[in-house]
């Protein structure tokens, strides 16, 4: 489904395997861009909790995003978010897609050094 969901947004989904996530997101392909997000998808119900598919410790995380960082990409989870009422049955219909909403969150890492640097020039 995320797949489904950035294509019809426009953007170019790949396997993101090499770099510990779902997906890679291009521009216009590879040949024409780097991807510019490297993308962890999860599906949750609309109160928020799930069964995930990788829980994620704050070592693991730190893990991911210093990796998407070092190869000039940002780190995104995707979150599908499904009403608690809908059935397995309907979600193996691409009808399901009208009903789920999507949540994107973008994960960075704080570098203290940088954001002093910062302070200092203002």
């Amino acid at each position: 489904m995320g797949y489904h969901y950035f294509r019809g947004k426009g953007w170019v989904p790949k396997t993101g395997l090499k770099y510990g996530t779902d997906l890679l997101l291009y521009r216009k392909g590879p040949p024409f861009y780097h991807a510019s997000y490297s993308v962890v998808v999860e599906m949750v119900d609309d109160s928020c909790q799930g069964l995930q598919r990788r829980p994620f410790t704050w070592q693991s995380l730190a893990g991911l995003v210093r990796i998407t960082t070092n190869v000039s990409k940002e780190l995104m989870l995707c979150y599908l978010i499904k009403p608690t009422n809908m059935t397995e049955e309907e979600m193996t219909s691409p009808e399901c897609m009208k009903r789920i909403k999507v949540q994107e969150v973008l994960v960075n890492r704080w570098i203290s050094s940088r954001e002093r640097t910062d302070q200092e020039e203002l």
